[in-house]
C-alpha cells in the first residue's frame, strides 16, 4: 500500500493541531489558547485533542505528577526526526509508563509513523489503543479507515467484519472534521487544508467499502469528495472513482475521471488511458442516465 504525499501532508498538519500542548505540557512552556470548545458529550463534537491528558474522572483520584524520567523519555520522543526509531522510543515509552497521561497521544503518533512506515499490522494494534482511550480521535479514525479499507482483502474470512468497522470509523471521522473548529496554532489556511485532506482521506476508505460492496453510486459519490478535496489525489482513488461510474453507466463522467487517473505516471496510467477511450466511445452511443 502506497502512502500517497496528500497524506504525508495531513500528517504533518495534523501534528500541528495536536503536538503543541502536549509538548508544552512536556517542556513546561504555557501551550498557545484555544477557542472555548462546546461540552465534550455534545454530538459531534470532539471531546479533546489527542495530545492533551485526558482529565480524571470525578469519582477518581487525579494522575500522579509525572516524573523527571518519564518526562525526558516522552519529550525525546516527540524530537526523534527519524520515524522508525522514533516509533521504537515511543512503543519504550508506553511500555514503561502504560498509565502515562501522554498515552493517547504517543498512540496516535505511533499509528501516524507505522502508516509512513506502511506497518499496518503495528499500526492497527496501536490504533485501536488510542480508539479505546478517545473513540473520537480523528487522527486515529481517519487513518484506520483508509487503511481498513484499502487493506482489506475481499476474499478473507473477516473481510465483512473490517468493512463494517472501516465505514463506522470513516462516518465518524467525517461527523467530527466537519465539527471541527479552528485551533488557534493554526491559519486559516493551514486548518482548511489539514481538514480538507483528513475529509479526503476518509471519503476514500469510505468509498473503497461501498466500492467492495457493490454499492457503486454511493461509491461515487464518496470517490468524488475524494479527489475533490486534496490538493494531490491519489490516481487509485481516480480509478476507483472511473470504475464506480462506469458501473452505473454515467459514461462521460467515468472518461473524465480515468483522465484524470491517466495523467498521473503509476501503476494505473495505462489502464486508465484504456478505459478513458472506452467510457468516451460508451457515453457518445449510449443514453447517460440521469445525474443522482
Amino acid at each position: 500500500m502506497k502512502v500517497t504525499v496528500r497524506i504525508l501532508a495531513m500528517i504533518a498538519l495534523l501534528a500541528l493541531v495536536v503536538s503543541a500542548p502536549a509538548l508544552a505540557q512536556s517542556t513546561g512552556q504555557k501551550p498557545p489558547a484555544t477557542p472555548a470548545q462546546p461540552p465534550a458529550k455534545q454530538p459531534g463534537t470532539p471531546a479533546q485533542q489527542p495530545g492533551t491528558p485526558a482529565a480524571a474522572p470525578a469519582d477518581q483520584p487525579p494522575a500522579p505528577p509525572v516524573n523527571p524520567e518519564e518526562e525526558a523519555a516522552y519529550k525525546a520522543f516527540l524530537e526523534t526526526k527519524d520515524q522508525a526509531m522514533a516509533a521504537k522510543l515511543g512503543e519504550e515509552f508506553i511500555q514503561k509508563y502504560p498509565q502515562t497521561r501522554y498515552a493517547e497521544f504517543t498512540y496516535t503518533k505511533l499509528a501516524q509513523f507505522y502508516l509512513s512506515l506502511q506497518q499496518l499490522d503495528k499500526l492497527a494494534v496501536v490504533g485501536e489503543k488510542a480508539l479505546a482511550l478517545n473513540p473520537d480521535n480523528m487522527d486515529v479514525l481517519t487513518i484506520m479507515c483508509w487503511t481498513t479499507a484499502r487493506g482489506t482483502r475481499a476474499d478473507a474470512l473477516d473481510a465483512m467484519q473490517k468493512y463494517e468497522k472501516a465505514e463506522k470509523y470513516g462516518r465518524r471521522a467525517v461527523e467530527l472534521l466537519t465539527a471541527l473548529q479552528k485551533p488557534e496554532p493554526l491559519t486559516e489556511e493551514q486548518f482548511q487544508k489539514t481538514r480538507d485532506e483528513g475529509l479526503s482521506m476518509a471519503h476514500s476508505g469510505l468509498g473503497v467499502v461501498l466500492w467492495r460492496r457493490q454499492l457503486f453510486a454511493e461509491a461515487a459519490t464518496e470517490f468524488e469528495q475524494a479527489v475533490k478535496l486534496t490538493a494531490n489525489p491519489d490516481p487509485t482513488d481516480h480509478f476507483l472513482h472511473g470504475f464506480v461510474l462506469k458501473a452505473t453507466k454515467r459514461y462521460a463522467d467515468a472518461s473524465e475521471a480515468f483522465g484524470r487517473c491517466a495523467a498521473i505516471p503509476g501503476q494505473f496510467q495505462d489502464t486508465c488511458k484504456k478505459e478513458q477511450a472506452d467510457t468516451k466511445k460508451l457515453a457518445e452511443t449510449t443514453l447517460a442516465p440521469p445525474k443522482p
